[in-house]
């Protein structure tokens, strides 16, 4: 099974990384792929480009082959819809099996996705459970499992609560701190933080 993690990753940081981690060793997930999006449909337009998000990935995840990035949404360009995408891999694989990673917030405006009910005819949902965030029942809960194992026992369809005590960190108060001239903080990796420093990304009156 293939696990996929979209966002902006805008930028990437360590609380992506923990979650993918988690998943991959506590899930029977052959590799997580990390995949941005183009033009984020639900949230606010990225700071940063397509290929420096990119280039950004591909170093947090250097010398992980468990990691890939994914590039089917930068290429396809346009606003990113999840279904496009998971019909687009499945078409290529007819065999494959997918896992789509949520956080808890995202899973409470499911229902609200373009066509919601096919998502799940193509992929399980993992949706990964942070502290102070509820998941809402919002019409989904009879697809519930109970266990990762319960994930291999049918081609999609399942969602399954997920724990995950990721390290408090936001794309959105990092880049408010490097907007305010603040130095990167541990919520980056070194080889990211150099990146940003290096390009000046996210400073006040640049992109």
């Amino acid at each position: 099974m293939l696990a996929i993690l979209g966002g902006t990753f805008d930028p990437i940081h360590k609380g992506h990384l923990h979650i993918a981690t988690r998943v991959f060793e506590g899930l029977p997930v052959r590799q997580v792929h990390f995949m941005p999006c183009a033009l984020p449909v639900h949230r606010r337009q990225p700071r940063a480009s397509a290929e420096q998000r990119c280039a950004m990935i591909e170093l947090a995840i250097g010398g992980h082959p468990q990691f890939a990035l994914n590039r089917l949404e930068i290429e396809r360009g346009g606003p990113s819809y999840t279904i496009d995408s998971l019909r687009e891999m499945c078409r290529g694989d007819r065999d494959i099996r997918l896992a789509l990673i949520l956080g808890s917030d995202a899973y409470n405006g499911f229902a609200d996705w373009k066509l919601p009910e096919e998502i799940l005819e193509l992929a399980h949902l993992v949706v990964c459970r942070r502290p102070g965030v509820e998941c809402a029942e919002n019409g989904f809960s009879e697809r519930r499992a109970d266990t990762g194992e319960a994930l291999t026992e049918r081609a999609a369809g399942a969602i399954l609560m997920f724990d995950v005590d990721a390290p408090d960190c936001s794309s959105s108060q990092l880049r408010a701190q490097l907007a305010a001239g603040g130095a990167p903080d541990d919520c980056l990796s070194p080889e990211v933080a150099d990146y940003i420093e290096t390009r000046r990304l996210y400073r006040e009156g640049r992109d």
